[in-house]
């Protein structure tokens, strides 16, 4: 059930640490993390799971680790937790995410644990279905993003089976070195994982998601300059809540007939919340760390650079959320049929099938399409004065940055693959967003789908990453439109925003 506590009486959770190695640098801050992170999993302020549900496994052994995870896959009717810190390898050859056990060594990768295996006990215990609907797999070392590859799914079981509830949270992305910094208690990331838990996060519901989580995370983790954590869900999974807020504050609501002060405001859960924030307006009053409104975008972290990062659209604009842009009295003007009898920002395609502020019916969640360049903006600036974030297209290089995720090569060939793309080899049809898993960086439909509307260098309207009816040759492609007020049924826009 979302926004609910995970049932500590039928959940379990597998804490794997490897802290001492014969071929590679010991860790001992990872005997550490296990430790603490028991304490806090059995701590019925925090969790409360039994004993007998949290297995801690120090030193294991490859077959130890797969017969405790499938153990806890067959026990657990709620959800499974499986976490591990120690080093991570990757495989010279086939570039795989390798779990490295006492013995294991730099080269050789039969001497450490394939991610892979772990990944296929997670979805076939007994070579059968998992009892559990909620998986969530934490992973602190090097080169952890590569796990988010393939996410929770695999070929051969049914879509609604393989994702359902599935979370991945790592602590670096697939080209990062993870951190245990000399002299401090725990690893870096786990260390930001453990003091959230402990602390609570003030201004959070009295659960903490997992979306919540990675928002705090990467706050932390970027304030100092450490690498960023990655997060892949799929469905609801970021809504998969392990931990009370132990922090426990109210979130703050306006009174009726009453303008509130000013106060500053973050984007939507799933996001971060903006080094220094932003001001609302005293009729839309938010509060810092404060959950999503339904018709606002979400908003995601981008590292550019080492020093600076921008927001991203998780997904592409909605229907349901331009639909909400249409309903304030201020934007009668975007409304369908008199923007098409100005003809200055639009053509006569704009918005076609809607009847003035509604969409067709049983499309809310489709990406919003039709729209032209002038129409898009507006709806940013209006949109991004209720966040408190000012908001713009993103540049066609922010957008590359983002889809490539970190990757070099052909990195188009691993989402095709991964099925993260809505091609015309695929779906062949527009569909809701959160239909087809996100990229390692966390973001949705950058590929396929809609066509996204962003600016190149002189600010000029740029479309990139193909459509539902865009064969997989062309989804690199980088298009532009006849006009800025060209309206076509497979583009659409996402929104974008300074950090």
């Amino acid at each position: 059930m979302a926004w609910a506590l995970s049932d500590p009486s039928r959940s379990c959770a597998v804490l794997i640490g490897t802290h001492e190695y014969t071929e590679l640098d010991d860790l001992p801050s990872v005997a550490r993390n296990v430790s603490r992170l028991r304490e806090l999993c059995c701590d019925p302020a925090v969790w409360g799971l039994a004993d007998e549900r949290c297995r801690v496994l120090r030193q294991a052994s490859r077959g130890a680790i797969l017969k405790a995870v499938e153990d806890a896959t067959v026990e657990a009717t709620d959800t499974v937790v499986v976490y591990y810190a120690g080093h991570g390898l990757v495989d010279p050859r086939s570039g795989e995410l390798h779990l490295a056990l006492p013995c294991s060594q730099a080269g050789p990768s039969y001497t450490a644990l394939r991610y892979e295996e772990l990944r296929s006990v997670l979805l076939h215990p007994s070579g059968g279905r998992p009892t559990a609907p909620r998986t969530v797999v934490i992973l602190d070392c090097c080169w952890s993003g590569l796990a988010l590859d393939g996410l929770m799914q695999a070929p051969d079981v049914a879509p609604a089976v393989a994702v359902e509830g599935a979370c991945v949270l790592t602590a670096t992305a697939g080209t990062r070195q993870a951190l245990a910094p000399p002299g401090e208690k725990y690893t870096a990331f786990t260390g930001e994982l453990i003091r959230l838990v402990e602390d609570g996060v003030p201004g959070r519901p009295a659960l903490l998601s997992m979306a919540a989580l990675f928002t705090e995370l990467t706050a932390a983790l970027t304030a100092k300059s450490r690498p960023l954590p990655q997060l892949s869900t799929r469905q609801t999974a970021g809504e998969i809540c392990l931990f009370r807020n132990r922090a426990r504050e109210t979130v703050a609501r306006p009174v009726p007939g009453k303008a509130p002060s000013r106060v500053p405001v973050g984007p939507t859960a799933g996001g971060t919340v903006p080094s220094g924030g932003g001001m609302a307006s005293p009729g839309r009053v938010r509060v810092p760390f404060g959950e999503p409104e339904p018709d606002l975008p979400q908003l995601v972290p981008v590292a550019l650079t080492e020093t600076r990062s921008v927001w991203l659209g998780r997904y592409p604009v909605t229907q349901a959320q331009f639909g909400a842009f249409l309903r304030d009295p201020a934007n009668a003007r975007w409304h369908p049929a008199a923007a098409r009898a100005a003809g200055t920002d639009v053509d006569d395609n704009y918005l076609a099938g809607w009847s003035g502020p509604d969409f067709p019916a049983g499309r809310a969640e489709h990406p919003v399409v039709a729209v032209s360049f002038p129409a898009a903006r507006a709806y940013l600036a209006w949109a991004g004065r209720r966040l408190g974030v000012p908001l713009r297209l993103p540049t066609a290089a922010e957008w590359e940055l983002a889809a490539r995720a970190g990757r070099s090569g052909e990195w188009w060939r691993a989402e095709i693959t991964a099925g993260r793309v809505n091609f015309l080899g695929s779906h062949a049809a527009l569909t809701p967003v959160g239909e087809f898993p996100l990229n390692p960086y966390n973001i949705g439909d950058l590929l396929g789908n809609v066509w996204d509307i962003c600016v190149d260098d002189r600010g000029a309207p740029v479309l990139r990453g193909g459509a539902y009816d865009t064969p997989a040759a062309r989804l690199r492609e980088q298009l532009s439109p006849r006009s800025p007020v060209e309206c076509r049924g497979n583009v659409g826009f996402r929104c974008a925003g300074d950090r």
